[in-house]
């Protein structure tokens, strides 16, 4: 198993920022992983999560507020508390990740917002359990009221924890 970064605090504290910025420090070519960024209306209202693939700087919709008024959920979509998760954008995540645990030179695999979703089997689950057995070094960002639970889920031992505090950043 490779070294295991958590990158840990509470709400709008800066995790996603810390994790973009340890990407940009390591070597060109030896990382890749996928940040969720926040998607806001032309009138600066929260709308969701798109998922930026981190070598690329590629955006995609991913997770979105679920909507009462719209049209019930396809199979190529999940709901988990008040989002709508798209399965096409986490399948061709879950899928660069497979190509990293075979790429040479790809060491360090970074994701973004591991947490209830994972917890209960959906998500990343299956990514980052193939992740904790490989010899890839791994940044994590996990809320901090989500790390003991993840980590007793995913037997992650000793990790080296990342704490970011008294760094708010408004929503918008």
């Amino acid at each position: 198993m490779g070294r295991v970064n958590i990158i840990t605090g509470e709400m709008d504290s800066g995790k996603t920022r810390e994790l973009i910025r340890f990407y940009h420090e390591l070597p060109v070519g030896t990382a890749d992983g996928f940040a969720s960024i926040k998607v806001f209306s032309e009138q600066g209202v929260f709308e969701g999560y798109d998922l930026q693939r981190l070598a690329t700087g590629k955006n995609v919709p991913f997770i979105r507020l679920s909507n009462p008024d719209s049209v019930p959920l396809q199979k190529e979509s999940f709901a988990f508390d008040r989002f709508t998760f798209l399965r096409e954008p986490l399948a061709a995540a879950e899928q660069v990740i497979r190509d990293s645990l075979s790429d040479p030179l790809i060491r360090t695999v970074l994701l973004d917002e591991i947490g209830p979703v994972e917890l209960q089997g959906n998500g990343f689950c299956r990514a980052l359990q193939g992740l904790l057995v490989s010899d890839k070094d791994l940044y994590l960002c996990i809320n901090r009221r989500n790390l003991d639970p993840v980590a007793k889920k995913f037997g992650i031992m000793a990790p080296r924890l990342i704490e970011i505090d008294d760094k708010t950043f408004p929503s918008r």
